[in-house]
């Protein structure tokens, strides 16, 4: 019998369309927002009775993760301690106890079928290593370079006609004290003259790539839900699509089964269940692979398109099928 667990955070909507279908579909579930671990969650593993209890005190209900038969893994976040008379240092002492404490259970729950494996999320986060495996896949990509060294920034910057896009390799974000704030993709209009400035970190440059549009292929197993984004109506949206998403049409389209059956080999290649890929459009109406988020957001996609990717995910939990 399906026992789900979902694992996320307590603000994290996407896992709120999962719920629902799973209430839907009469599916035994616990969602276990791990930012809760320590507040409102607390758990007991008990290694010599084979017992591995999580119990959420607001809703009184509890979980024997020993009976789990498959995982959504979705956004986890640990939890913010606050004790007034505890230092910064046992502060970080108990992060990371609470830390090694998750990635126990999420070991725990290693014969259990995820979507997707997390440590395979993990590998799969890499943009360089997603472009080589592309690549091996026969997906056109763009001309690609990851550098700190000066010349040789310089260089591509000049084979690329002085057209580039420069991008975050990592996610972009920046914590600030209060408040965080995210790096886009933008044009380079040049080079900086200080050398500094290049060495001083990998810069990752891409050929810019003039586009009919954006395509967001969110891949469930072999269920393939594209969708054209129409970022090249709104100037602010030309380069990076995610500045105005909310503003933005989008519609359904056909992949070319070519596409399609390369998006499945992707997912394979990288031991997903999952992935969110992004193509651009070019002029010629080719697909040129941007990247793929293995945990990526898509419960906007199913608002305004009304894919039934919650109802899609929820089948593949229960079915095991890919």
């Amino acid at each position: 019998m399906t026992k789900v667990l979902i694992i996320s955070n307590k603000s994290d909507i996407t896992s709120d369309f999962i719920v629902k279908q799973l209430k839907e579909k009469e599916i035994d579930f616990f969602r276990f927002n791990t930012d809760e671990l320590t507040k409102t969650i607390s758990c007991t593993l008990d290694l010599h009775k084979n017992s591995f209890i999580l119990y959420d005190t607001i809703k009184k209900e509890k979980v024997n993760l020993a009976g789990i038969t498959a995982v959504y893994f979705r956004r986890p976040e640990l939890p913010i301690i606050e004790y007034d008379d505890l230092n910064r240092g046992e502060i970080n002492l108990i992060q990371n106890e609470i830390l090694f404490t998750l990635e126990g259970i999420y070991k725990l729950l290693r014969k259990a079928y995820w979507i997707s494996p997390i440590y395979s999320i993990r590998e799969a986060e890499n943009k360089i290593f997603q472009l080589e495996v592309a690549k091996e896949l026969n997906l056109k990509i763009p001309k690609s370079i990851v550098s700190n060294q000066y010349e040789d920034v310089n260089e591509f910057y000049s084979n690329c006609d002085e057209n580039c896009i420069i991008k975050p390799i990592k996610s972009g974000v920046i914590e600030e004290e209060n408040k965080s704030k995210v790096i886009y993709t933008n044009l380079l209009d040049k080079i900086p003259s200080s050398r500094e400035q290049i060495n001083s970190c990998p810069n990752f440059l891409q050929s810019h790539i003039l586009k009919n549009g954006d395509v967001r292929v969110t891949m469930v197993g072999e269920k393939a839900f594209a969708t054209m984004i129409h970022s090249q109506e709104d100037s602010k949206t030309k380069v990076d699509w995610r500045i105005n998403q909310d503003f933005l049409k989008h519609t359904r389209i056909e992949l070319p089964s070519d596409i399609h059956n390369k998006c499945v080999k992707l997912l394979r290649h990288l031991n997903l269940r999952f992935g969110a890929i992004d193509f651009v459009l070019d002029k010629n109406e080719e697909f040129i692979f941007l990247e793929i988020n293995p945990n990526g957001q898509w419960a906007w996609i199913e608002k305004l398109t009304g894919y039934q990717i919650s109802h899609e995910i929820t089948n593949l939990l229960v079915n095991e099928s890919f």
